[in-house]
């Protein structure tokens, strides 16, 4: 009876043995799961092995490399990897209809839409020669496959042209790859044409970017955007921008030159952004500097559309990478560490408030000569610096006065960081003796470049040294003047925030003549603002601290001081400045203190 058992067994076991090599011969038989795991398939089949690799007796071992493509580490079954091993989850192919990459064995090896194309189109006919391209695949009613479909489909989303042909779609040489199985992902939202949209029309409805972002695969090849002239991939959207963009230009004076350079580099940005009908990047709209296509203009208006993603770093970042460039590491770590957290701030214990940029610059280029001499000594990590080393390279700079304050200040604000963030374990720093800054006695100023810039033929230069020297207001004061500020120009008047002016005759003269300059340089310009540029002209801003101190002989705190301090020579009362030039009281007691006490010191005793 025993023998019996056995020998059934046996042929059972063998039934199954040549049941496993048959699906082996037909294509690789479907591995059946570890028994020990329950999740990985089982390692060969022929020889059995009815466990993996890491849950052999003695494991976990390594398994071979593919015996297909000789990968390591992607071992499947039977000596093949994932990729390689047809009933393996990982593996993926391209779809044999419509070339489309990520198929699966799952569905037949072909995409989701070419098994409902099959599926729709079987009662049509076996199929046949596609009439375009001439593969034998499943037809539609045009005897057209779907791949020839497809690149219809795409040419007229982006022309347009809802006419296009197949003989249009193959003959343009435009041939678009596809991802399988991600159609309902990413095809594009649909937009309707916002109703009154049109020459002529008024308000229309307004138009949001669209949230999503298109992934790249791999970084395209340089791109010569002044060279292209491209159609928009979202003609409802750029109709709608191209609608306000007229208007944006209307109302801001553009000439026709302007807007049509405008229209040409937004129909461009429209056209190569990787996001049809998202927002344009801010780099992108960078690369048109250089051309004539109004590139800084276009920023402008994409920015008040809310069609514009601002990805270019900042330059404050850019500027501290330069700067620290020649520091070893960990300092350079700790330094950035310290700059990332001060400049935007920290919510979580230890908490840190977001400081300005200038604020950290200037810590920075004070330290900086402190820490390129310990780096110079063979002292890389900020950690390890003891005090009294601290304080000889800080006495070796020989810095006096402010530098010395500053440079202090700085050290201690960068230790103290370290230590707080538990970075260092000790403070070197803490008993810096900083001091107070030094504040030089207001001198009068040279008269002599004054003189030539009141005198100016250049209006602009004119106006705006009248100003300083006359009345001494802030050069971002200056900045800000607009037309209504002098709407009182026949009483004499200049509106301020917080005071009125009441101007000189010499800067009522140069005023007038300013104004008569700029209304003949710009008539159209809708710029609020007093002063102008070719730049700031067709924009509503106003215009850059740089080109204004360009305007005025020397620096606007020295014709500043030069003009409070020849009032403190002639009154001495500290109210009085307060009043004139919008000090508080501290600030002006600065400037009576000292020529009070020279004046009194000069008068013959009594």
């Amino acid at each position: 009876m025993e023998q019996i058992e056995e020998s059934a067994t046996a042929d059972r076991q063998s039934r199954v043995l040549v049941k496993e090599l048959k699906e082996l011969v037909r294509g690789w038989a479907r591995p059946r799961l570890c028994s020990g795991c329950g999740v990985r398939p089982v390692a060969y089949t022929l020889p059995r092995i009815d466990v993996c690799f890491v849950c052999l007796p003695g494991g976990p071992h390594t398994p071979p490399a593919c015996a297909a493509c000789g990968r390591s580490g992607f071992f499947f079954h039977q000596g093949l990897c994932t990729g390689c091993h047809p009933h393996s989850p990982d593996r993926r192919d391209a779809c044999p209809d419509c070339y489309a990459w990520g198929t699966s064995v799952a569905s037949q090896w072909r995409c989701w839409g070419c098994l409902g194309w099959r599926r729709k189109f079987s009662a049509q006919g076996p199929g046949g020669p596609c009439a375009w391209c001439g593969r034998s695949v499943a037809l539609n009613g045009h005897r057209a496959c779907r791949w020839c479909w497809l690149q219809r489909s795409r040419l007229r989303r982006a022309t347009g042209d809802i006419h296009a042909s197949y003989e249009q779609a193959l003959a343009s040489g435009w041939v678009q790859l596809s991802i399988a199985n991600t159609r309902p992902q990413e095809r594009r939202p649909t937009r309707t044409r916002p109703a009154g949209m049109g020459p002529g029309a008024g308000e229309t409805a307004p138009l949001l970017a669209f949230t999503h972002r298109q992934l790249t695969l791999f970084e395209p090849p340089p791109r010569r955007l002044a060279a292209s002239d491209g159609v928009p991939a979202d003609p409802v959207l750029a109709a709608w921008l191209q609608h306000h963009l007229s208007a944006w230009a209307t109302s801001r004076g553009w000439s026709r030159s302007t807007l049509t350079r405008c229209r040409r580099g937004l129909r461009i940005m429209l056209a190569v952004q990787d996001t049809p009908g998202g927002p344009v990047p801010a780099s992108m709209v960078q690369e048109l500097s250089g051309t004539n296509l109004a590139a800084r203009l276009l920023h402008d208006f994409l920015v008040a559309h809310g069609f514009l993603e601002d990805d270019r770093p900042q330059t404050v970042d850019l500027w501290f990478t330069r700067t620290t460039a020649h520091l070893p590491e960990p300092m350079a770590g700790q330094l950035a560490h310290w700059f990332t957290v001060r400049l935007h701030g920290r919510t979580t214990v230890p908490r840190s408030l977001a400081r300005s940029p200038i604020t950290l610059r200037n810590h920075l280029i004070f330290a900086l000569p402190v820490f390129t001499r310990l780096a110079a000594t063979g002292l890389s990590d900020l950690t390890d610096i003891p005090p009294a080393r601290l304080r000889q390279e800080l006495a070796a700079c020989e810095l006096t006065g402010s530098d010395y304050t500053h440079t202090a200040s700085a050290l201690r604000t960068v230790f103290t960081f370290l230590h707080t963030h538990q970075l260092a374990t000790r403070n070197p720093a803490v008993h810096l003796t900083v001091g107070t800054h030094h504040r030089a006695i207001p001198l009068p100023a040279d008269i002599t470049p004054i003189r030539e810039a009141l005198t100016s033929p250049n209006p602009t230069r004119a106006a705006i040294t009248a100003l300083l020297v006359f009345h001494a207001p802030h050069a971002a004061e200056i900045r800000t003047l607009t037309l209504t500020d002098l709407r009182d120009l026949d009483q004499g008047r200049l509106h301020l925030p917080g005071r009125s002016i009441l101007l000189a005759e010499p800067v009522q003269e140069r005023l007038a003549t300013y104004l008569a300059h700029r209304h003949t340089t710009w008539p159209r310009t809708a710029n609020p603002h007093l002063f102008l540029t070719t730049r700031s002209a067709p924009t509503t801003a106003p215009v850059s601290p740089a080109w204004l101190y360009r305007q005025y002989p020397s620096s606007s705190h020295l014709l500043r001081n030069d003009r409070i301090v020849n009032e403190a020579q002639a009154a001495g009362d500290a109210r009085m400045i307060c009043e004139l030039f919008g000090l508080s009281f501290q600030a002006a007691t600065r400037y009576t203190r000292h020529y009070t006490d020279a004046a009194a010191a000069q008068l013959p005793p009594a």
